[in-house]
């Protein structure tokens, strides 16, 4: 028994170095994050994988999402006033039954739900393409990806796929009001202009950086079990 609990430690050992070396060695600051958040990503990974499996969504998805919302700290606070490990704005909170967004458990249940609802706006969109669309809706509000895809559609490019969205996002500002009157009869985005559309551009890209070194590493982990 002990040999076995010696073996078992042995190679738990060799997979952080295997993984911390790796991530040092080609200079991947993701991975060195992750690295260090294990401790949290363990202590709430039963929790995540239930709420991932009852909405049919990958665990590692809304691990990545929580390591970039929050950095598994459950006070946090962002200075719009989002709130939690799943940073829910209260407003969405309220609508998702949370009462607590401070609660670790509550916050990851119904954010995990609010994603699969995200998700399931598009469903034109491929499997990978409806992930990062609707990890913008997370970020930057439905509202906004929606006009980003009526400009798509108006340039005839394609709504369905975050390339195209991702690009026109940066059309939602202040300095296409000409292309806007061409779109729309008021002449403005229905649902306002969109300032914050890089830092959503870039919340995508590293959600998803997170996902697959989390991806990744659960193989080398799976080995080390």
């Amino acid at each position: 028994m002990i040999k076995i609990k010696r073996r078992i430690l042995v190679r738990i050992i060799i997979c952080a170095l295997l993984i911390g070396g790796f991530a040092v060695f080609v200079r991947d600051w993701s991975g060195v994050r992750l690295l260090i958040l294990s401790p949290d990503i363990l202590k709430y990974r039963r929790v995540i994988q239930k709420h991932a499996a009852m909405h049919q969504l990958d665990w590692r998805l809304v691990t990545a999402l929580i390591v970039q919302e929050s950095g598994f700290n459950k006070y946090a606070v962002s200075p719009a006033g989002a709130k939690g490990l799943m940073q829910l704005m209260p407003k969405t909170a309220k609508e998702l039954g949370v009462t607590d967004p401070f609660a670790a458990h509550e916050s990851i249940a119904g954010a995990t739900r609010y994603l699969r609802n995200l998700y399931d706006l598009y469903p034109e969109s491929s499997h990978p393409n409806r992930v990062r669309i609707a990890l913008a809706s997370y970020n930057g509000g439905r509202g906004h990806i929606k006009d980003a895809q009526t400009i798509a559609e108006h340039r005839e490019g394609e709504p369905h796929q975050w390339e195209s969205i991702k690009a026109n996002l940066g059309l939602l500002t202040e300095k296409d009001t000409e292309l806007h009157s061409e779109v729309w009869e008021a002449g403005v985005p229905p649902h306002g202009y969109f300032r914050g559309y890089q830092e959503t551009r870039q919340y995508v890209k590293r959600v998803m950086r997170y996902y697959e070194r989390l991806c990744y590493f659960s193989g080398i982990v799976k080995w080390a079990k």
